[in-house]
């Protein structure tokens, strides 16, 4: 792959360096945190990813203003400038609908174009990326990282490759130094990082109503799973895929997991779930109401189940306090203690989510007791450890290979956001038809769900009296 590169003006007189290479749909890639076209086109890595897509799209990319290519001296930092520069791409190549693939810092962009030009964007495509900077990481941290970029940039430096590129063998480390040399100065890396950390585009979420795709590594520790778990649940009609891997940047790992579900999403679907370690989660707004035509084959089955949600709360601050390796283990020990119970009360597991799980079972009464037991477990093994839980039953719809959808599952998942840890909440409906195992419940009152018309009450298990009264 040996793309030409070609420059444009803004209307301010910035020059920009684009490349346009490919065939089929048009893909425009805004620029990330910092950007090389030369390095992208010439390392082994990267070029394997561009390559691959680029067989299927017509792959837009372009160097910010501060970096690779374009002109270096930048004094505005802004949401508004990354902007400018992505409309000025666009505008120049008299672009009319094409779909947008936001990475890392970029993701924010690519919401913020969408939410301006929906009529321009047909499918969005999210990697690794977040929604609100302030939450990616504590003020210490935050600092201790711009102060490690000034230092250390393009010095192959071990620290920060381990938060990027964890594991990183030689090669790797030299790849990313040479990255970090071509793509900018250490104070523009330093001011566009923190940049990324004033971004909050929030409100905007909802706002989103084309298909979209959100992809995460499970073990990013540049940008933790839980913000990418975030963005499903507030973008309508979108789908979440975890990936197994600790790496930020897409190109390096396991890419070709990556580059195989953004093939499948632009070539007008979503790949059938996977049979290794990817999950799937629809958001509320894409299963409440009126559900796209193109998840129906005529091959469902609808029947009744018992969904329940399982979440460790701060999860991202515990594997910062205990470290990597503490953390997994205890992590290990959570699924294990939560597949355990799972088994002896029949249930099944549907989906990891990284920090939790999706089950199913074929009664209340099996997921209530299943859910005490765990969380009884969990107390005297990990206490440390605080999981939330929530139950509701209703309808499910299944298709083969995929995992169960509907409402009946929207409303599990809005419930979980009310729980706090070691809590297990559930819905009045799977309340009145665990009736007759004499369950101890309190009222927890009523609220409305993101995504639903009306209200639903919702009731607290008393895991210990529960257990007690079995034993």
């Amino acid at each position: 792959m040996k793309p030409s590169i070609q420059f444009v003006k803004r209307p301010d007189g910035v020059k920009l360096a684009y490349t346009r290479f490919g065939k089929g749909q048009v893909l425009v890639f805004p620029s990330p945190w910092v950007t090389s076209l030369s390095y992208i086109i010439e390392d082994p890595f990267a070029n394997h990813f561009w390559e691959r897509i680029s067989e299927a799209a017509t792959v837009i990319l372009y160097d910010k203003h501060g970096c690779g290519q374009s002109d270096r001296d930048r004094k505005d930092f802004s949401l508004e400038s990354e902007l400018v520069d992505l409309e000025t791409v666009i505008d120049h190549l008299g672009l009319g609908q094409f779909s947008l693939l936001g990475s890392s810092m970029a993701g924010p962009v690519a919401m913020a174009f969408t939410s301006r030009h929906p009529q321009k964007v047909t499918r969005l495509i999210l990697y690794g990326t977040f929604a609100s900077g302030k939450n990616l990481a504590t003020e210490d941290v935050k600092s201790a990282l711009m102060s490690l970029i000034r230092a250390s940039w393009g010095l192959g430096s071990k620290a920060i490759a381990d938060i990027f590129l964890p594991g990183a063998n030689t090669k790797e480390l030299e790849s990313l130094a040479k990255f970090q040399r071509e793509s900018s100065s250490p104070e523009t890396a330093a001011r566009i990082m923190e940049l990324a950390y004033s971004f909050d585009v929030t409100g905007l979420l909802s706002g989103i109503k084309i298909p979209t795709l959100i992809l995460h590594r499970d073990g990013d520790k540049a940008i933790p799973i839980d913000h990418g778990r975030k963005l499903a649940g507030e973008i309508p009609n979108s789908v979440f895929r975890v990936m197994k891997g600790k790496i930020h940047p897409w190109w390096y790992g396991e890419s070709d997991e990556i580059i195989n579900e953004i093939l499948g999403f632009l070539s007008g679907g979503t790949s059938k779930p996977p049979i290794n370690d990817k999950t799937e989660v629809f958001s509320a707004k894409d299963q409440v109401g009126d559900i796209p035509d193109s998840r129906f084959d005529g091959s469902e089955i609808v029947e009744q189940a018992t969904i329940v949600f399982t979440d460790i709360v701060s999860s991202t601050q515990l594997v910062t306090e205990l470290g990597d390796a503490t953390a997994r283990d205890i992590f290990l020990q959570h699924d294990r203690i939560i597949r355990e119970r799972l088994e002896k009360y029949g249930g099944k597991e549907l989906q990891n989510l990284g920090d939790g799980f999706m089950l199913s079972f074929n009664s209340p009464s099996a997921a209530i007791r299943c859910a005490c037991d765990i969380q009884s477990e969990l107390s005297k093994s990990l206490p440390s450890v605080r999981v939330r839980m929530a139950i509701n039953t209703g309808e499910v719809v299944k298709r083969e290979g995929e995992h169960p959808f509907g409402q009946a599952v929207v409303l599990a998942s809005r419930i979980i956001s009310k729980a706090k840890g070691g809590q297990v909440l559930v819905s009045d409906v799977s309340k009145q038809l665990a009736s007759g195992s004499k369950f101890s419940f309190s009222d927890k009152g009523r609220f409305k769900p993101k995504g639903f018309s009306e209200t639903i009450k919702t009731h607290e298990v008393h895991w210990r009296e529960n257990l007690e009264g079995s034993s």
